[in-house]
């Protein structure tokens, strides 16, 4: 399942956060944007912000997954944004965040893609190895392969 959501051109290094957090989405929000025409930075950016409005991403250990939920998305996928400096995100931890998994979903959702995709980070993100991997790695093809790799043993 990942696989088909992540793929190593969205996976995005020294992205310049700004100073905040919805500076951060914007930016994260361009480069989806830029790389899917079929998806208004707009719009994307709204559906973050909105999301964050309800409750923060910020997951902790230095780590957020903002999600959005954008009608009639026909592809939903998965971004991973390292910035270039750390983010005041208001993480459950409260240490700032250096790596966004960024989450693009369809608003009519029956498989619970969403839910199992968090699931499996979620999981994943208690493991300092894999933790490591996300904030250290400086390669985005290896990057990819060993969360692909990583997430596969996972439990469906």
């Amino acid at each position: 399942m990942i696989k088909d959501l992540l793929k190593p051109e969205n996976i995005y290094f020294d992205v310049n956060p700004g100073h905040s957090k919805k500076s951060a989405l914007k930016a994260i929000s361009k480069l989806c944007g830029e790389h899917y025409s079929t998806i208004k930075e707009s719009t994307l950016y709204k559906n973050f912000v909105g999301r964050e409005e309800i409750e923060s991403t910020g997951f902790g250990s230095g780590v957020a997954i903002p999600h959005a939920k954008i009608d009639n998305l026909t592809n939903p996928f998965i971004a991973i944004a390292r910035f270039s400096k750390p983010v005041d995100w208001d993480s459950i931890d409260g240490k700032p965040v250096k790596v966004a998994i960024a989450l693009v979903m369809p608003t009519v959702d029956a498989d619970n893609t969403h839910l199992k995709v968090l699931s499996h980070f979620s999981r994943k993100l208690a493991d300092d190895e894999f933790l490591n991997h996300l904030l250290t790695e400086p390669d985005a093809m290896a990057l990819y392969n060993y969360i692909i790799k990583q997430l596969e043993k996972e439990p469906k």
